[in-house]
């Protein structure tokens, strides 16, 4: 089973979402537990998006939400990057 909504890796997913919450302040456990969290969550998704478990009306707006969440994660990345290169 491949694990991506919209064409966005779950695993990448969480990946950017904790660590924009670590660049916010998230600090120790904080960020396990919210990769924990995320990871039940947006796999659970995916999950239920392959098998057919959620109402068909509802997933073209789940995959809506995660593609936008990927392309903020990526543009706040892109900036950073950005950033430390030009200095």
């Amino acid at each position: 089973m491949e694990f991506a909504i919209g064409g966005i890796s779950v695993a990448a997913l969480i990946v950017g979402i904790v660590e924009a919450a670590k660049s916010f302040g998230l600090e120790g456990n904080g960020s396990r537990i919210l990769a924990l969290v995320l990871g039940f969550f947006f796999t659970g998704l995916a999950y239920g998006i392959g098998e057919g478990m959620l109402p068909e009306v509802a997933v073209p707006y789940i995959v809506w939400v995660v593609t936008a969440l990927g392309g903020s994660l990526a543009a706040c990345g892109y900036y950073d990057l950005a950033r430390k290169l030009l200095k």
